[in-house]
């Protein structure tokens, strides 16, 4: 496996080091009172599964320490389920033939209107590489009447040049999500068959660039389930999010921790990530990158979530819709969407479930004038 172009370690010699970490070196970690990149790779490792508990009890130590009690609860809203992408894996993928829809400006007010009608206050954006239904100047444009109705809008698009996030960013969207799928360079181009998205280093790129524009929150994560080695994967993103963070140390990282799910087309997933693994995985992030927002989608079931909730995870979604028209669709009795959702629950029950751990959901936990 070749490995990120900053890594000073060959994919060899960390799963190597990872395997071989001792029980009791991963206990000295749960010790330090600021990991480091080491501590995490202990955390990941094999030796730390008995350790669960403990690693449990110390993430929901941290997570409490920088986030409270508070949840935050946010809403995707997709634009297009064209794409001139062929990734095998992926319900939108180009060669898939199936229905698609792009949503016109009216229709994308109307979606967001029975978003913001369910108590949502920050919005997620996301669409399929379709540079005619999701062009930037319609983005930015949507974008600026959105945030008359949303304190926070994040985007999950394709990658952009500096030039066009710079145009998001002064529209009035501040965070950038952007998942590299998989940072084996290998196995990406064979997950990657068509389209712009064979292009590795610039996903990679991405969102350095966007940090250039001035994105406040930069958002990453891989698609668990692709790679047979989840530790090094998650290795990989550890090693991206720390890069990130030293040159755009302005901006804030964020993790999101997407298992791939049945898909519209048939896609066998690979390589299965347990939730005992996921869990793991979650732990050592929070461990690590102790100020950082941990996100869970509808993908998870309802009580993995709210359990996560508890103890590292900071963002839940909720009351979620994954297709292009997929709320009003809801509404008129209909069912849509990109890949298998395992919490389809309401938000009301979801903020009601949460409350009953003792946990407080708030649907804003920000604002620009913060981070003026």
């Amino acid at each position: 496996m070749k490995m990120l172009p900053y890594s000073k370690y060959s994919a060899e010699e960390l799963d190597d080091y990872i395997r071989n970490t001792s029980p009791e070196s991963v206990k000295n970690s749960l010790r330090s009172n600021a990991p480091g990149f080491t501590d995490f790779l202990h955390f990941i490792s094999p030796a730390a599964i008995p350790l669960l508990p403990e690693l449990r009890e110390s993430a929901a130590a941290v997570k409490r320490m920088y986030f409270g009690k508070t949840i935050r609860l946010y809403a995707p809203l997709y634009i297009s389920s064209y794409c001139i992408n062929n990734c095998v894996y992926c319900g939108f993928r180009s060669s898939y033939n199936h229905q698609r829809r792009r949503l016109n400006f009216d229709e994308i007010m109307n979606e967001a209107q029975i978003i913001k009608d369910m108590g949502h206050d920050s919005l997620l954006l996301i669409t399929g590489e379709d540079p005619k239904g999701a062009s930037v100047p319609f983005v930015a444009k949507c974008i600026r009447e959105l945030k008359k109705k949303f304190s926070y809008i994040n985007i999950e698009f394709y990658p952009m040049n500096e030039n066009d996030y710079r145009t998001l960013f002064e529209a009035g969207c501040h965070g950038l999500t952007l998942y590299q799928e998989t940072y084996d360079q290998e196995l990406y181009q064979t997950l990657h068959l068509g389209g712009p998205k064979q292009d590795y280093m610039f996903r990679l790129n991405a969102l350095a660039a966007g940090g250039r524009a001035g994105f406040y929150n930069l958002g990453m994560g891989a698609l668990l389930g692709l790679n047979p080695n989840w530790r090094i994967e998650a290795t990989n993103l550890a090693i991206h999010a720390m890069w990130i963070r030293k040159k755009f140390w302005r901006s804030r990282t964020q993790f999101s921790f997407p298992r791939i799910t049945p898909t519209q087309g048939g896609f066998h997933v690979p390589a299965p990530v347990s939730d005992t693994e996921l869990e793991q995985m979650m732990l050592a992030f929070r461990l690590f990158f102790r100020e950082s927002d941990l996100f869970l989608s509808t993908r998870e079931k309802h009580e993995f979530r709210t359990r996560m909730a508890e103890i590292c995870a900071s963002h839940l979604s909720a009351g979620s819709q994954v297709a292009p028209g997929g709320y009003q669709a809801f509404l008129d009795g209909q069912s849509l969407g990109q890949f298998t959702m395992n919490d389809q629950l309401s938000v009301t029950t979801v903020i009601s479930d949460l409350k009953a751990r003792g946990l407080e959901p708030v649907f804003k936990d920000w604002d620009l004038c913060f981070s003026a």
